[in-house]
């Protein structure tokens, strides 16, 4: 069976602290593609139109993850204060 592969990337600002966070913590995967597909296949079953959550990480950023029009997602960071 012929395999026809279509590659998504995923971008992180590293200036940000919160996003570097999130990028370090994906280094403990071997197979980034796979831990990917867990996350989306789990946002399946679970269902995804939930409201997003908001997060604040200890640089005291508020981050909203929020879709994008194209399908993406996009990390939405502000300072709190």
């Amino acid at each position: 069976m012929a395999k026809k592969i279509i590659n998504k990337s995923v971008s992180f600002n590293v200036v940000d602290p919160f996003q570097e966070q999130l990028r370090k913590h994906t280094e403990q995967y071997t197979n980034f593609s796979a831990y990917i597909k867990q996350l989306i296949q789990r946002d399946m079953e679970n269902g995804i139109k939930k409201a997003p959550i908001p997060m604040v990480n200890n640089q005291g950023n508020m981050a909203h993850v929020v879709k994008t029009p194209n399908g993406g997602i996009k990390i939405d960071c502000r300072k709190l204060g």
